[in-house]
């Protein structure tokens, strides 16, 4: 373990989170069992339980969930059904990815683990119940890498299609379900990526600048327009927790997007919560993500600069922000207040008590609307053509939706 990565809290305090992971469990910080296992299915749930049951210090992590995941690729390459041996090679990437999460830094055993999650993925790929690619968009010296998928039953006929992306923590695997995926299901294709800093980028050396995601958009959207099963008319963007921040900036500087969605929001200007005020698992990931593992006086300046203000106005397509109203990572002030700057309509559906990650048991996240489905069906309305308007959809906790002012109308009161 290098003692010299890392901020400060990160390198002096280790026993706090190892503490913490002890009483807490493996969501200490963040639901990565929940949001894990959103698109692998219940199938997963005994080995998160074995995890929970091994792991007692940060340590841990990489040893017990890569030996799970070798032993889910194992039973995958014994299988003689096809099915049973996509179910389990899908599985063992999305562990293989969790292996991954607690190493930040550059070294030949995080290469390692990132290509048998690759070897795994692709082996999945090749035994899905749909179209599934991997793609390489080239950006600088390097590559954005994706999955690009297609729904099934797809004929070749140029479709809607969403470019997506999770957060920090959640990269390109995550992004479509084994089965039942909210976004195929509606008839989109997805472009399943990994922006620099993000996933598999940095390990290929794509390293997160403040303004390496609006480049990679440019990139991004050039790659769809030339492909033939994309419909360049009908394309819209999905980003999820350091997602909406990123995908914001593409949105923004993408005028060919017809509408994007973003959630669990990371809105705060120079991201004051997440990177001191809650754990430091955050910060010290962002760190190497952008090189700057080494260098904490050198990362807060530049986080400085992380501030969707000077893009908003540039946002030219509808933008839809989901968010909890007691978000400890993003305080909800800065999502109204970029809302209300954004010159194109920028409707909200917002979960009272509902926390970043907007997880169970919240009550209005527990009876109200499925928050993907929301998203879904907004953004497939949106490439149908049918109009969005400036509404804040609030949650409450009986489920029920109770319709208030959008941040516009109060900013002009």
């Amino acid at each position: 373990m290098d003692h010299e990565i890392g901020p400060r809290r990160w390198r002096e305090q280790r026993w706090i989170t190892d503490s913490v992971l002890r009483t807490d469990g493996l969501e200490w910080d963040q639901p990565r069992v929940a949001y894990t296992l959103r698109p692998m299915g219940v199938d997963a749930t005994p080995d998160f339980r074995v995890a929970e049951s091994r792991i007692h210090k940060f340590a841990d992590m990489v040893p017990v969930f890569t030996e799970l995941a070798e032993r889910r690729e194992r039973l995958a390459r014994a299988a003689t059904n096809p099915v049973t041996a996509r179910e389990n090679f899908f599985h063992a990437a999305l562990l293989y990815v969790t292996a991954e999460w607690p190493i930040w830094r550059d070294g030949p055993d995080l290469v390692a683990l990132d290509d048998r999650k690759n070897a795994c993925y692709q082996a999945y790929a090749e035994l899905a119940d749909h179209h599934v690619e991997r793609v390489e968009i080239p950006f600088g010296d390097s590559f954005i890498p994706a999955w690009f998928h297609l729904p099934s039953g797809d004929t070749g006929g140029p479709l809607p299609t969403v470019i997506s992306c999770g957060g920090m923590d959640a990269p390109k695997e995550l992004n479509v379900n084994l089965y039942g995926d909210k976004f195929l299901e509606r008839g989109f294709a997805v472009l399943a990526f990994d922006g620099p800093g993000q996933g598999e980028a940095p390990v290929r050396g794509v390293k997160f600048t403040p303004t390496a995601w609006v480049e990679a958009g440019e990139q991004i959207v050039s790659w769809c327009r030339q492909r033939p099963e994309v419909d360049a008319d009908r394309m819209v963007g999905f980003g999820l927790s350091f997602g909406s921040y990123w995908m914001s900036q593409i949105a923004a500087t993408q005028p060919a997007l017809r509408g994007s969605a973003v959630g669990l929001v990371c809105h705060e200007p120079g991201c004051h919560m997440i990177f001191e005020m809650a754990s430091p698992s955050f910060k010290a990931r962002y760190m190497w993500m952008s090189g700057l593992e080494r260098d904490e006086a050198a990362f807060d300046k530049m986080a400085q600069q992380i501030d969707l203000r000077p893009l908003i106005g540039g946002m030219s397509a509808p933008w839809l922000v989901i968010a909890g109203d007691e978000d400890e990572l993003s305080p909800m002030e800065h999502s109204y207040d970029l809302a209300a700057r954004c010159p194109a309509p920028a409707p909200m559906l917002v979960y009272q008590q509902g926390r970043h990650a907007l997880s169970l048991p919240t009550p209005s996240v527990a009876l109200g609307p499925n928050w993907v489905t929301y998203a879904a069906d907004w953004l497939r309305d949106r490439v149908d053509g049918k109009p969005a308007e400036d509404v804040v959809d609030y949650v409450l906790p009986t489920g029920q939706i109770e319709r208030r002012s959008h941040p516009k109308e109060v900013a002009s009161a």
